[in-house]
């Protein structure tokens, strides 16, 4: 009996972990696709063609208390003036595209290395190094965009 209920334990500890484990990877892929749809969007807001239509595209990924937040520039945003200020940018360039180069998966939050490049007025710009993005997310939105560059 002792070892029934040892191997009934065991499976059930099993089981649990699993669960764990299944709900863990879950939540990495949802918000790996929202990070995935936040850089395409933002990114299509500031080339030429952009509508406000992309704008709230973007809108509808953020929480409401979201922040923004770049330190090097002293920037704390709320979420309408992190739309403002994509609104301010809209159609600016040809061309931009954000390639991830790492990433790392935390509980409710991501942090992203990446490389984008832009086209202005026929002019290409490639940023000269990966640059640093944590966004943290709750319930399925997200809550914080730090800029680390």
């Amino acid at each position: 009996m002792r070892k029934f209920l040892s191997r009934l334990l065991s499976m059930s500890m099993l089981t649990s972990m699993l669960s764990l484990m299944l709900v863990l990877f879950n939540s990495a892929a949802l918000e790996n696709n929202i990070v995935n749809k936040f850089i395409e969007l933002t990114d299509k807001t500031k080339v030429i063609g952009a509508t406000d239509a992309d704008i709230n595209a973007v809108a509808n990924l953020l929480a409401e208390d979201m922040r923004y937040q770049h330190p090097n520039y002293n920037a704390d945003l709320s979420k309408s003036e992190f739309i403002d200020g994509l609104k301010r940018y809209m159609g600016v360039a040809d061309s931009l595209t954000t390639k991830v180069v790492n990433q790392i998966n935390g509980k409710q939050a991501v942090t992203i290395a990446y490389i984008s490049t832009i086209v202005m007025d026929g002019k290409t710009e490639v940023d000269p190094a990966p640059l640093m993005r944590l966004i943290e997310f709750k319930d399925g939105k997200i809550v914080l965009v730090r800029e680390y560059w």
